[in-house]
């Protein structure tokens, strides 16, 4: 007969054994394209593949979160809780609006180089609702203006290889609640025309009509450049 002694101890062995290897993961880090961002799944160019995420991130006035358990993501509104499909949205990073009515989701379905995505949702006691194209004026804008430069002097055969690329859009910051700045710019992904450029614009929010149009030179100098991206060109 095996002493119960032993038997306790193995069955303390087979619980521990159960348990997670890996502590929660409750840190909130910044986002990767902005500083006032915080990153859902703590992930870059990786899958958002993380059972042990537990974290919250709260509005600033601390009524509403956004609650990520492994992966899954829900929108807690006056204490009620609504699903979201945010888990499907790779290296997603959300920034809160400063009067917590809403807050914008900038996220890719391509990877690091692309294609990045920016939507704004508002908060209302029916769940989140999403401010529908929003960013599609300045994209168009921005990508008009990439096909009116002048040929990159140099290597043809590039040139003549390459493309116009489609814009990614990744939020930048809030000004005020009303207003939002986006960065667009072209891919950096070699057979893209241009790479890497970018402009800046301000928004307004819902309608995503045009307030002001900023080069990649001209925004660093006017707002907080880890909001932005690298000019590299």
């Amino acid at each position: 007969m095996v002493p119960p002694v032993i038997l306790k101890s193995f069955f303390l062995l087979w619980v521990l054994a159960l348990m997670p290897q890996h502590p929660p993961d409750t840190s909130l880090r910044r986002g990767a394209w902005s500083r006032e961002a915080i990153s859902l799944f703590n992930t870059w160019g990786a899958l958002d593949d993380n059972p042990y995420r537990n974290a919250t991130i709260y509005s600033p006035d601390h009524k509403n979160a956004i609650r990520i358990v492994g992966e899954k993501v829900t929108a807690i509104i006056d204490g009620k809780k609504f699903a979201t499909d945010f888990a499907e949205k790779t290296n997603a990073e959300l920034g809160w609006a400063p009067d917590s009515s809403g807050f914008f989701l900038t996220w890719t379905d391509g990877g690091i180089t692309g294609t990045w995505h920016t939507q704004v949702y508002e908060v209302t006691p029916s769940g989140l609702k999403e401010a529908s194209g929003l960013t599609r004026a300045a994209s168009k804008n921005f990508e008009s203006r990439i096909r009116g430069l002048p040929r990159e002097p140099g290597n043809r055969t590039y040139w003549d290889a390459a493309e116009y690329c489609e814009a990614n859009v990744v939020g930048s910051q809030w000004i005020g609640s009303r207003e939002l700045l986006i960065s667009v710019l072209v891919p950096n992904v070699g057979t893209c025309r241009y790479l890497s450029e970018f402009n800046v614009y301000r928004i307004s929010v819902p309608d995503g009509r045009i307030l002001e149009r900023y080069s990649a030179k001209e925004a660093h100098r006017r707002f907080n450049h880890s909001n932005l991206p690298l000019i590299v060109r």
